[in-house]
């Protein structure tokens, strides 16, 4: 059955419409837009630019009938080594699969230094460097759609990727603010797609079962000496119910194991009569059981830990951490769906329709 033409629908631009607004060939802006290096720079500028502001997308599904290849699919993550990733990306990968899809795993922002360390969240500069800016152009050559979450510079992602779909992972809170930044002077996208996690609903579930459990003096260990999110409605919460709060209420470390152990032993020194604790997330939570047992504190009989991210890895320490847990499946089924239809132009690029938010749920087990 054919379907009806809708003349009142909007045209979808094509390679000869950027072409005629940026002043270039047909061929220019193919060269332009797949990184060839004939381009010059304020030519490829110019080209993303117009793509971006004409919404236009190369039609991908002519592509695969020619070169009978797959849908493929960039997931770029901040760190592998924190296993929130690994989840996401084999629910992902799983849903992908289900679609006939494959999924390129990218790691970018967390890049190894000379020694081979890899430097903190809190201590990345705010721009990625050049090298990891040319693996994202790379990999933008390389995919269909791209999701991604990068702590270090969100908005290199949009610009690495302004002519393919695009779906943004973030904090409810966060995600709003980087959604209008503007990289590298490019056009920027308002309200770019995206899936928001709004973890400040399971921040008040979690300091509502402290208050509960009797807890009163409650501390909050961060990610960043610049409040995140996270910490905010922390703060929020404690102001909104009376609770006691001081600057030694609140401390912050490396996003890892190691950093949540000397954080767990600057709170206890810094605040002696703590009895509940709120970490950033689970691997961090997971270092600060073990900080707080060197100090021959109990878990939960003196002090009360919760995590945030609700890994599995919660279940096999002593005692099994109470976390905040997100379901990784609902932000790969939203992401996918979301991607799905900007690649078939069924939804735009940006805009409220392309926005979707994924609840959490405390999981309650031995630390609170």
């Amino acid at each position: 059955m054919t379907r009806p033409r809708d003349d009142h629908a909007p045209a979808r631009a094509t390679i000869i419409d950027v072409a005629r607004v940026a002043g270039v060939s047909r061929q220019t802006v193919t060269r332009a837009l797949n990184g060839m290096r004939d381009v010059s720079d304020a030519t490829r500028q110019r080209v993303v630019e117009v793509a971006a502001s004409l919404n236009y997308r190369p039609n991908r599904a002519a592509q695969h009938l020619v070169s009978g290849r797959t849908t493929t699919l960039g997931l770029v993550v901040d760190d592998l080594r924190n296993p929130y990733y690994p989840e996401l990306a084999a629910a992902l990968v799983q849903q992908a699969a289900e679609r006939g899809w494959t999924v390129l795993v990218a790691e970018v922002g967390g890049a190894a230094n000379a020694s081979g360390d890899r430097p903190a969240a809190a201590d990345r500069g705010p721009d990625l460097p050049d090298a990891e800016r040319a693996q994202l152009a790379e990999l933008a050559r390389q995919v269909d759609a791209v999701v991604g979450r990068n702590g270090a510079d969100h908005g290199a992602l949009q610009g690495a990727f302004a002519t393919i779909p695009f779906v943004s992972l973030g904090d409810h809170r966060s995600d709003e603010s980087e959604a209008g930044s503007n990289p590298s002077g490019a056009e920027p996208r308002l309200q770019v797609a995206g899936v928001d996690i709004d973890f400040e609903d399971g921040i008040r579930q979690a300091l509502a079962h402290f208050v509960a459990t009797g807890r009163r003096s409650i501390a909050m260990i961060d990610a960043s000496a610049e409040p995140s999110g996270r910490r905010l409605a922390y703060r929020a919460f404690l102001e909104e119910h009376g609770l006691p709060w001081s600057e030694a209420s609140e401390t912050w470390a490396e996003d890892t194991h190691q950093g949540g152990v000397s954080a767990a032993l600057r709170c206890r020194a810094a605040m002696p009569d703590v009895d509940a604790v709120l970490v950033f997330n689970d691997v961090m939570a997971v270092g600060v059981l073990k900080g707080l047992a060197r100090a021959g504190v109990g878990v939960p009989e003196d002090v009360a830990v919760i995590g945030i991210d609700g890994l599995d890895l919660g279940r096999f320490v002593t005692p099994e951490l109470t976390s905040v847990a997100v379901d990784k499946g609902d932000i790969a089924r939203h992401s996918l769906e979301l991607l799905d239809g900007m690649m078939s132009g069924t939804l735009p690029l940006s805009g409220p329709s392309v926005r979707r938010s994924v609840g959490v749920s405390l999981v309650i087990r031995e630390s609170a």
